[in-house]
């Protein structure tokens, strides 16, 4: 946001950029809940799942996870579907357990939950973009988690993805992967009364604390524009306090916010 639209609504820093929630994170209820079935798991040593819609907070909850972990010294090892490569999760895992990949996959799974297990530390293995994993990585997430006879995990491991993630854990090619998964946490986007006070806490974050902003019938537009994603609120707040500060407004109103969605192109 330009210093002369944070000096037009008296802030000091962009409500609504990535910087600015991971500094104010509104813990809702549904990211609370979550964040509190992974936790629980976390003593498991088990295998869990995060469902989300895009944009509804998904990555921010891993942050906050991993953060929290690291701080009782577990390794965190995180992998997205475009960093495990053609080399395959298992032989990736192994580099960065200084092991060289053996013979065969199911043979360097093995050795890689061996040296884990041997590790005092504990393990977070976290796949993000799971959902779009290829068949070969997802398989070796079964090699992994077949270490020591089943006795034990040899890691904490998080699939995390969109909504298809459940459907492609549901193929029987991965039944037995499937069968492993002991927690399922989920993300939906924000009701409306969440929305209100997630502009809130976004507002006060930036400075302006106590002062109106968006009045409650703009509260209601960007509700309907953003299906209380917020992402998408994010995007549209941050075009309809454009509007609003073009037009010498304060307080950012329902128009404000349904002119910012026409330039968009969106009804």
């Amino acid at each position: 946001m330009s210093q002369s639209l944070l000096r037009h609504f008296r802030l000091r820093s962009h409500p609504f950029t990535r910087a600015a929630q991971r500094d104010g994170l509104y813990r809702h209820k549904g990211f609370t809940e979550a964040l509190e079935r992974l936790r629980f798991t976390v003593e498991l040593d088990a295998i869990a799942t995060l469902v989300a819609e895009p944009g509804c907070g998904k990555s921010l909850l891993l942050g906050q996870l991993a953060d929290e972990l690291q701080q009782k010294s577990w390794a965190v090892h995180y992998f997205a579907h475009a960093t495990v490569g053609p080399f395959g999760l298992v032989n990736v895992l192994a580099r960065k357990t200084g092991l060289a990949p053996r013979r065969s996959r199911a043979e360097t799974a093995l050795a890689v939950s061996a040296a884990l297990l041997e590790d005092e530390r504990k393990h977070l293995l976290v796949l993000d973009e799971a959902h779009a994993l290829p068949d070969d990585t997802l398989e070796d997430v079964r090699l992994l988690t077949i270490a020591d006879f089943d006795r034990r995990s040899p890691f904490l491991l998080l699939l995390a993805g969109q909504p298809s993630l459940d459907d492609r854990l549901a193929e029987p090619t991965h039944h037995a992967l499937d069968q492993r998964i002991t927690t399922v946490a989920r993300l939906s986007p924000l009701s409306l009364d969440e929305t209100r006070e997630y502009l809130r806490v976004r507002i006060d974050m930036a400075g302006a604390k106590g002062l109106p902003f968006f009045e409650e019938d703009a509260v209601a537009a960007l509700f309907d524009a953003s299906a209380g994603v917020p992402r998408r609120i994010n995007h549209v707040a941050t075009s309809a306090m454009i509007v609003a500060a073009s037009r010498g407004r304060q307080t950012v109103g329902a128009q404000d916010v349904h002119d910012a969605r026409l330039d968009r192109g969106r009804l």
